[in-house]
């Protein structure tokens, strides 16, 4: 590793984040923005007004969804600000990293490409898997996680893998936003899986603040899902598909309704995790190496140690050994409350209640009732969606594109 002093960018940098997706971006992010006051202080501005400026940074990489006057507004505004403000700036959004390279070079340019240097955070591929595969289903994806899997690998150039690989073959992306801004002005970061504040003390070196400015910020919106939960929003969706329910609305219910609702519950630690099969961390890391390969070509700066960024598959005999010395995880018993909390997400995200608190216990119903409740009320409220077409409002009147 660099000492912090060579790691320290010039006065005056603009230091572009570009994510990319699900490698502790909302980490770095929100400490930042809980931490604006005291990175001022020390000559650092945090652009945007938000945790992150995803309408602008959506608006600059021209992603499909975010092309209204009002995204290109806020692009231009960040510009103005990023301009005016003294010191050294960062701007931050994952969304940078889907920009095709006539955009990135834009984006470069309006920032100043003597002055804007650009930073990848990076994490093993093996995370970032069952990760990407759950926000997709947030997002309104019907396919179950290991037939995604053989998607991903097996057909790269579908339009599933090619989605995927775009943003997560950091090695390509990497040369991409290096052959444009300059190997120079390119550095990465990578995430420690074992110390989460780790990528902060790399962003701290980078802007030259002082060891412990940025703190991590408990944000309990951005967890994972566990596979119950996960499976449930799937089986949301593929109940909204089989009633025509696509879309703005679709997206309103489920990922600001049912799955919005399922992150503010405190899952119990029973609960079964995104499991990848062994044959998938395999391949996983086969990829990872290439991409390690590519990185320490492109002779970039880098901030930790590539190595972890290649994680094997476990032999079958640990594998099963651990399985027998954990306790047995059981999600029977939980179903109750997953299913009640997802209803009243999407019930509320539909207007059909006015609010909800948090579902702690569900009592006198059997798990068979609950759900030929929870599915008859998702019907009539896809119906009635379905009914108001553009007439009824979105919940949030920007059109968003999920990760």
């Amino acid at each position: 590793m660099t000492d912090d002093g060579a790691l320290r960018l010039p006065e005056g940098t603009r230091l572009l984040h570009i994510g990319p997706h699900k490698t502790g971006t909302t980490s770095v992010q929100a400490a930042f923005h809980a931490a604006r006051a005291e990175v001022a202080a020390q000559g650092v501005h945090y652009a945007g007004p938000n945790r992150h400026p995803r309408q602008a940074a959506q608006a600059a990489a021209r992603t499909s969804l975010n092309a209204s006057r009002g995204a290109s507004r806020a692009w231009s505004g960040l510009l103005r600000e990023v301009r005016s403000a003294p010191g050294r700036v960062l701007i931050s959004s994952e969304w940078f990293a889907d920009a095709s390279d006539e955009a990135a070079r834009d984006i470069i340019e309006a920032l100043d490409r003597d002055r804007t240097h650009v930073v990848v955070t990076l994490r093993p591929l093996t995370g970032i898997l069952p990760s990407q595969w759950q926000q997709f289903v947030q997002a309104g994806m019907t396919t179950p996680y290991l037939e995604w899997l053989r998607a991903i690998f097996d057909e790269p150039s579908s339009g599933v893998g090619r989605r995927f690989w775009r943003r997560h073959r950091h090695d390509r992306l990497i040369a991409r936003w290096a052959a444009i801004a300059g190997t120079d002005r390119v550095s990465a970061v990578v995430v420690d899986g074992q110390d989460h504040s780790a990528v902060l003390r790399a962003f701290e070196r980078l802007l030259g603040l002082t060891p412990g400015t940025l703190r991590l910020e408990n944000d309990r919106a951005n967890r994972s899902l566990t596979l119950p939960e996960a499976e449930l929003v799937r089986a949301v969706n593929v109940a909204f598909a089989s009633v025509g329910l696509a879309g703005q609305a679709q997206l309103d219910l489920v990922l600001f309704g049912a799955a919005a609702a399922l992150k503010q519950r405190e899952p119990s630690s029973d609960l079964p995790r995104i499991e990848t099969p062994a044959w998938a961390v395999a391949r996983a890391a086969v990829v990872a190496g290439e991409i390690v390969a590519g990185i320490r070509d492109a002779g970039i700066r880098v901030d930790g140690d590539l190595e972890r960024l290649v994680e094997r598959a476990v032999p079958a005999s640990e594998r099963a050994s651990a399985r027998s010395a954990a306790p047995a995880r059981d999600a029977a018993g939980h179903w109750p409350e997953i299913v009640a909390t997802g209803a009243i997400g999407v019930l509320t995200a539909a207007g059909l209640v006015r609010s909800a608190g948090r579902v702690s216990e569900v009592r006198g119903f059997s798990n068979q009732r609950l759900r030929s409740i929870f599915l008859g009320r998702l019907r009539d409220a896809a119906a009635i969606r379905a009914r108001a077409g553009d007439r009824t409002p979105s919940i949030h009147s920007a059109r968003v594109e999920v990760e």
